[in-house]
């Protein structure tokens, strides 16, 4: 005989409510959204409302123990820009110049060694990973000059291309262990292909082959991207 399953509220979490999304697309390819409140009565939807700010700030109350899950260590890191949540947790923060061990796949024609690299900034959202450049001459505000990351495997928009490199950070407990391990990945995985071609005032294999071995990046060879670093907090 067929059994039927009974939900008892005690042990399951029953339906209460549903936000239903809509989209609307028109002659110019401008998306328009709106949001609907539904309570559940029975096995039913009741007639939908707006979902409003106050309706949708207390469920996403719901959320705040899985996106507040890391902390910081004490202080705030002096390096660190800003920081946000936004769905995912967002971190920006800045890597003093230095040299560093870097890694080239051999079709770029770029030999692996230790390279100088430029103040560079990172953001990190969710798993995704974002790279510019800084001027160290630049007073650092909000309305910094952004430029772009004298680095292979990275685009236009300071996107970074990983490959197969991991960024599963949630077993850290430390907003700076997280970043310590994102800066640690960045560096040690291979760099491949260039992304664009704004990458140095110069061509990228040149550059590199001359500094080889140098102690500092030398920061006119940077090129602006007509980004701030307070757009950044956006994008």
């Amino acid at each position: 005989m067929e059994q039927i399953a009974v939900l008892n509220a005690k042990d399951h979490y029953l339906p209460k409510f549903a936000i239903v999304g809509y989209a609307k697309v028109d002659e110019y390819y401008r998306n328009d959204h709106y949001f609907s409140y539904h309570e559940v009565a029975g096995t039913k939807l009741t007639a939908g409302m707006p979902l409003t700010k106050d309706t949708a700030r207390n469920i996403f109350t719901c959320l705040e123990g899985d996106l507040i899950k890391f902390r910081f260590k004490g202080m705030l890191p002096k390096n660190l820009i800003h920081f946000d949540f936004k769905g995912s947790f967002q971190l920006i923060w800045y890597a003093h110049p230095k040299q560093r061990m870097l890694y080239f796949d051999t079709k770029t024609g770029i030999p692996s060694g230790k390279y100088p690299l430029p103040k560079l900034v990172f953001k990190l959202v969710g798993s995704s990973v974002k790279v510019f450049a800084l001027n160290r001459k630049d007073t650092l505000t909000d309305n910094s000059p952004l430029y772009h990351a004298p680095l292979l495997n990275t685009g236009r928009q300071g996107n970074v291309c990983m490959g197969n490199t991991s960024m599963d950070y949630d077993g850290f407990e430390f907003y700076e262990d997280i970043m310590g391990f994102v800066e640690q990945q960045f560096f040690r995985s291979v760099f491949t292909e260039t992304h664009h071609n704004q990458l140095v005032n110069g061509n990228i294999v040149s550059v590199m082959k001359n500094n080889l071995e140098k102690l500092s990046f030398d920061d006119g060879l940077l090129i602006a991207n007509k980004m701030t670093l307070n757009e950044l907090y956006e994008v």
